[in-house]
């Protein structure tokens, strides 16, 4: 009985994992790298083939910018719709040349790379909801905005990055009532 317990416990945070890590536009790959897990380590646990450890629980939670017990209880609420990435915590790399990733991109997606500059005290939006599966994501050069998409907000300053499923009402705000803000954009079609 305890194996079968074992194995439901295993299999829903399996799906948990799997599901946080797609809603937040992370390839395995990316996963392991933000978390410190082997890819093949992830990939054992979303198939619900490894029981993982309770360091390994909340280290991936961490990485995925949820909750230890959304992954443990199955993530029984919806996936947020705004991930955040703060400056400083984003891959990077110096060789052969100085990079840094600003949010993920799925291949073969429509992509739209977009710069606005957004006047002090400004509202862009509210947007009308994306078809499903569409995905914003965020890179604050300068400045400071407030995304908001649904009932959810979020605070970015100048080097923070936000991936956004947008298939509710969004917008961006500059809240600054003296200063410019500047961001850069790339929308995934869903």
């Amino acid at each position: 009985m305890l194996s079968t317990l074992e194995d439901e416990a295993s299999a829903r945070m399996g799906r948990a994992v799997k599901q946080q890590r797609e809603a937040a536009g992370f390839s395995l790959r990316m996963l392991a790298a933000r978390s410190g897990i082997s890819a093949s380590m992830i990939s054992d646990i979303e198939r619900g083939t490894k029981s993982p450890t309770v360091i390994t629980v909340v280290r991936l939670a961490q990485a995925l910018g949820v909750s230890a017990a959304a992954l443990i209880d199955g993530g029984a609420g919806p996936a947020p719709r705004i991930r955040v990435l703060r400056r400083g915590e984003a891959a990077s790399g110096e060789h052969p040349a100085r990079w840094q990733s600003l949010g993920p991109a799925a291949s073969g997606s429509r992509i739209d790379f977009v710069r606005y500059q957004i006047p002090p005290a400004t509202v862009l939006g509210p947007s009308a909801a994306h078809t499903p599966g569409t995905v914003e994501h965020v890179h604050v050069a300068a400045g400071t905005v407030r995304v908001t998409v649904g009932d959810e907000t979020a605070e970015l300053a100048a080097g923070d990055s936000c991936s956004c499923r947008t298939d509710a009402p969004h917008g961006v705000e500059n809240p600054d009532p003296s200063a410019e803000a500047l961001i850069y954009l790339i929308v995934e079609r869903g």
